[in-house]
């Protein structure tokens, strides 16, 4: 069997830089052992497989190296973009639905000149809980930061619009200084129901994330900016209804821009949308795709 695909930055207009997605039409050719020893061997953060089902309507799965996740940020923009590339080229804009394991995401593109620009709703943001001191201490040196690190006044707080993340507020100057230093991260975040964690400098709205192993830096994750502009919001750092500005991949010398919008008034939150700008770098075909692999 032979597989096109498609590979794509996203959180950037330029090419060689923001974060390398790899996209598989056809998903209905695979099962999910295939997926993930393709996401393996393209070995980028992520991958994205689809497939059509209806007017405007697609089927995707996600993968990272070790595991399939229910929901990703990237990736949803990423597959909006090259769809509309592939599919609707002739048009300005175009919108899908993105229908995944848990959730259906709505989209819209916009062809620009040479790239797209991509809008996902992520939906109401889900404030889980803060934490306690001595949790927030804990949380602190398990990624090589002190108490003095985090930004004073602010909390560590999981919130969500698809996945629960730690939001981890700090300092500018603390913001080089995270690495993973305890090998059972994830069975932390786990207890107190997160599934990733974001260090978020909050005076240059950088931020900075890994997978939970600590071996591999995110270059950019929009599944963490629909909780980092809602963190911001309810914390009156940002406004409801204001395009915001977070930049993440430059300790990885690839400077990304992720752009949220908050939708609510007063206390009351509504949705949250995240845009990214997506360019299209390759594509090509692998062969042989279904031996080997079982």
């Amino acid at each position: 069997m032979t597989l096109e695909y498609f590979l794509v930055d996203v959180f950037t207009k330029q090419p060689f830089s923001g974060n390398g997605l790899t996209i598989f039409p056809n998903a209905e050719l695979l099962d999910k052992k295939l997926m993930q020893v393709l996401t393996q061997e393209m070995r980028q953060f992520e991958s994205i497989f689809y497939q059509k089902i209806g007017l405007n309507t697609y089927r995707a799965y996600i993968f990272t190296m070790e595991e399939e996740l229910d929901f990703a940020g990237h990736p949803i923009l990423g597959l909006a973009s090259q769809i509309h590339k592939t599919h609707s080229s002739e048009k300005l804009t175009n919108e899908i639905s993105i229908t995944l394991n848990e959730k259906t995401v709505e989209v819209t593109t916009h062809k620009k000149n040479g790239f797209y620009s991509a809008s996902m709703n992520q939906g109401k943001p889900e404030f889980i809980g803060a934490l306690e001191s001595i949790r927030e201490s804990e949380f602190l040196s398990a990624l090589n930061l002190a108490d003095e690190d985090k930004y004073k006044g602010l909390k560590l707080e999981i919130v969500s619009t698809g996945l629960p993340y730690l939001i981890i507020p700090v300092k500018s100057n603390s913001l080089s200084k995270v690495k993973v230093t305890v090998s059972d991260l994830e069975k932390k975040l786990s207890k107190i129901g997160a599934k990733f964690f974001y260090v978020l400098d909050i005076e240059k709205r950088r931020g900075r994330t890994w997978d939970n192993a600590g071996l591999v830096e995110d270059i950019a994750t929009g599944s963490s900016a629909g909780p980092v502009g809602a963190y911001l919001v309810k914390n009156k750092l940002a406004e409801f209804n204001e395009e915001i500005r977070i930049w993440q991949g430059e300790f990885l010398n690839r400077k990304s821009e992720l752009r949220i919008i908050v939708k609510g008034n007063n206390d009351t939150f509504e949705k949250v949308f995240v845009e990214g700008d997506v360019v299209e770098i390759a594509n090509g075909k692998i062969t042989n795709a279904n031996n080997g692999y079982k």
